[in-house]
Protein backbone atom coordinates (compact mmCIF):
# COMPACT_ATOMS: atom_id res chain seq x y z
CA UNK A 1 0.00 0.00 0.00
CA UNK A 2 1.35 3.59 -0.60
CA UNK A 3 1.89 6.11 2.33
CA UNK A 4 -1.87 7.74 0.87
CA UNK A 5 -3.84 4.73 0.95
CA UNK A 6 -2.33 3.66 4.50
CA UNK A 7 -3.46 7.12 5.44
CA UNK A 8 -6.70 6.96 3.96
CA UNK A 9 -7.45 3.38 5.92
CA UNK A 10 -6.26 4.92 9.22
CA UNK A 11 -8.72 7.67 8.70
CA UNK A 12 -11.22 5.71 7.88
CA UNK A 13 -10.62 3.63 11.02
CA UNK A 14 -10.22 6.65 12.86
CA UNK A 15 -13.55 8.28 12.06
CA UNK A 16 -15.31 5.14 12.89
CA UNK A 17 -13.58 4.65 16.40
CA UNK A 18 -14.32 7.73 17.49
CA UNK A 19 -18.01 7.61 16.33
CA UNK A 20 -18.90 4.64 17.96
CA UNK A 21 -19.43 2.18 14.57
CA UNK A 22 -18.14 -1.01 15.40
CA UNK A 23 -19.50 -2.54 11.85
CA UNK A 24 -17.31 0.77 9.76
CA UNK A 25 -14.37 -0.26 12.48
CA UNK A 26 -14.62 -4.09 11.13
CA UNK A 27 -14.72 -2.78 8.05
CA UNK A 28 -11.07 -2.09 8.23
CA UNK A 29 -9.78 -4.85 9.58
CA UNK A 30 -8.52 -8.25 8.17
CA UNK A 31 -10.62 -11.57 8.74
CA UNK A 32 -7.61 -12.16 11.01
CA UNK A 33 -6.78 -9.19 12.87
CA UNK A 34 -5.48 -9.41 16.45
CA UNK A 35 -5.84 -6.71 18.96
CA UNK A 36 -3.36 -6.79 22.10
CA UNK A 37 -5.18 -4.23 24.50
CA UNK A 38 -3.33 -2.01 26.70
CA UNK A 39 -5.07 -3.33 29.93
CA UNK A 40 -6.03 -6.74 31.22
CA UNK A 41 -5.60 -9.42 33.64
CA UNK A 42 -2.65 -12.34 33.88
CA UNK A 43 -1.51 -12.21 30.93
CA UNK A 44 1.60 -9.83 29.95
CA UNK A 45 0.17 -9.02 26.45
CA UNK A 46 -2.78 -7.64 28.07
CA UNK A 47 -6.16 -8.64 26.87
CA UNK A 48 -5.58 -10.30 23.17
CA UNK A 49 -8.64 -10.02 20.80
CA UNK A 50 -8.33 -12.62 17.66
CA UNK A 51 -10.55 -11.83 14.51
CA UNK A 52 -11.82 -9.60 13.32
CA UNK A 53 -15.67 -10.69 14.41
CA UNK A 54 -14.32 -11.05 17.63
CA UNK A 55 -13.12 -7.43 17.69
CA UNK A 56 -16.30 -6.46 16.38
CA UNK A 57 -18.33 -7.74 19.50
CA UNK A 58 -15.84 -6.17 21.82
CA UNK A 59 -16.59 -2.61 20.14
CA UNK A 60 -20.30 -2.80 19.91
CA UNK A 61 -19.71 -3.64 24.46
CA UNK A 62 -16.90 -0.72 24.75
CA UNK A 63 -19.40 1.33 22.44
CA UNK A 64 -22.33 0.40 24.46
CA UNK A 65 -20.57 1.75 27.84
CA UNK A 66 -18.94 4.91 26.37
CA UNK A 67 -22.58 5.96 25.17
CA UNK A 68 -23.86 6.03 28.29
CA UNK A 69 -20.80 8.00 30.09
CA UNK A 70 -18.50 5.44 30.45
CA UNK A 71 -15.11 4.45 28.68
CA UNK A 72 -12.12 6.76 27.63
CA UNK A 73 -11.74 9.44 25.17
CA UNK A 74 -8.88 10.08 22.71
CA UNK A 75 -7.75 13.07 21.81
CA UNK A 76 -3.69 15.28 20.61
CA UNK A 77 -3.12 12.07 18.13
CA UNK A 78 0.28 12.25 15.95
CA UNK A 79 0.50 9.58 13.46
CA UNK A 80 3.92 8.27 11.22
CA UNK A 81 3.54 5.59 8.50
CA UNK A 82 6.55 3.28 7.92
CA UNK A 83 5.81 1.03 5.10
CA UNK A 84 3.29 -1.24 6.44
CA UNK A 85 3.84 0.27 10.07
CA UNK A 86 2.23 2.64 11.43
CA UNK A 87 2.83 4.60 14.64
CA UNK A 88 -0.14 6.63 16.47
CA UNK A 89 0.57 8.80 19.35
CA UNK A 90 -2.41 9.72 21.95
CA UNK A 91 -3.55 11.14 24.96
CA UNK A 92 -6.49 8.60 26.61
CA UNK A 93 -8.77 10.47 29.39
CA UNK A 94 -11.64 8.83 31.05
CA UNK A 95 -12.69 5.91 33.17
CA UNK A 96 -10.83 2.56 32.93
CA UNK A 97 -12.61 -0.98 32.50
CA UNK A 98 -11.54 -0.91 36.83
CA UNK A 99 -13.66 2.29 37.00
CA UNK A 100 -10.43 4.56 38.11
CA UNK A 101 -9.68 7.71 36.65
CA UNK A 102 -7.50 7.25 33.30
CA UNK A 103 -5.09 10.11 32.09
CA UNK A 104 -2.23 8.69 30.14
CA UNK A 105 -0.54 9.01 26.80
CA UNK A 106 -0.56 5.88 24.45
CA UNK A 107 0.80 4.26 21.59
CA UNK A 108 -0.67 1.95 19.17
CA UNK A 109 1.98 0.55 16.78
CA UNK A 110 -0.86 -0.89 13.80
CA UNK A 111 -0.04 -3.32 10.39
CA UNK A 112 -1.46 -3.12 7.62
CA UNK A 113 -1.50 -5.62 4.48
CA UNK A 114 -3.86 -5.87 1.39
CA UNK A 115 -6.04 -2.47 2.67
CA UNK A 116 -7.08 -3.80 5.85
CA UNK A 117 -5.03 -3.57 9.23
CA UNK A 118 -3.85 -6.84 10.43
CA UNK A 119 -2.95 -5.96 14.02
CA UNK A 120 -2.98 -3.43 16.65
CA UNK A 121 -0.51 -3.66 20.16
CA UNK A 122 -1.73 -0.72 22.31
CA UNK A 123 0.24 0.52 25.05
CA UNK A 124 -0.58 3.22 27.63
CA UNK A 125 1.94 5.04 30.25
CA UNK A 126 1.78 3.60 33.51
CA UNK A 127 1.38 5.74 35.69
CA UNK A 128 0.44 5.56 39.63
CA UNK A 129 -2.90 7.03 40.25
CA UNK A 130 -3.89 9.09 43.14
CA UNK A 131 -5.84 7.60 46.01
CA UNK A 132 -9.57 9.23 45.85
CA UNK A 133 -11.11 9.23 49.61
CA UNK A 134 -14.66 8.62 49.45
Amino acid sequence: MTESEVKTLMAAFGTAFRTGDADAVAACLADDFTWHLPTGTGDPRGQVLQGREATRHYLRERFAVQGKGGGVRFSDSCMEVSGDMVILRYRVRGTGEDGQAVDALGLDVFRVADGRLVSKDAYWKQVAWPVQNA
